[in-house]
């Protein structure tokens, strides 16, 4: 009598390994990626933040009827941050704040984030432990994730304006010693 068994020959089997192992090699270089996809849109996200709320300060400091620096803009985060004379928010211990301070402090008075932030000299950015480094350069705030920095990987830098009110995303590559490079 002839048995009917049901179940995968050894052939069958191979193919069904060989399969996965051509499926795991094509896929598994996206999934090693999602980390990176993760941390660049999570930082483009808080870029765009920031922008947001530079507009919306700059609408509330034109609602309150105002035509220069105001110390405090009422109704806005916890009431503390300060304008530049054409009203764009620059920091949240006055007017009179110096531009380095004030960089440090905008982003905290109208941003809500877990991501660490702190001034960080050129030279330092390779070994800094924050996420995002901050310089200033004549009245621009330039804000850097140090995520990719440190890869030697291009990354996002902001750079913000606080008497346009200008914000500028753009890509950029650092050396290993912290000096801007070309894009690969």
């Amino acid at each position: 009598m002839k048995q009917n068994t049901k179940g995968f020959t050894l052939i069958e089997l191979v193919i069904v390994i060989i399969i996965l192992g051509v499926l795991a090699v094509v896929a598994l270089p996206k999934f090693i990626n999602v980390q990176d996809d993760a941390r660049r849109s999570a930082m483009s996200g808080q870029f765009a933040a920031f922008e947001s709320a530079v507009k919306l300060y700059h609408s509330g400091w034109l609602a309150k009827g105002n035509n220069s620096a105001v110390e405090q803009l009422p109704g806005f985060g916890q009431g503390n941050v300060a304008s530049s004379p054409t009203g764009f928010p620059f920091s949240t211990s006055g007017t009179s704040t110096n531009v380095h301070t004030a960089c440090g402090e905008i982003w905290h008075g109208i941003t809500d984030t877990d991501f660490t932030i702190d001034a960080v000299a050129d030279g330092d950015l390779m070994t800094s432990d924050v996420d995002i480094a901050y310089t200033y350069r004549g009245d621009m705030c330039i804000y850097r994730d140090l995520y990719f920095i440190q890869r030697n990987e291009t990354t996002k830098v902001m750079n913000y304006n606080f008497n346009t009110g200008k914000v500028e995303i753009v890509d950029a590559f650092y050396n290993p010693d912290g000096t801007p490079g070309t894009l690969p």
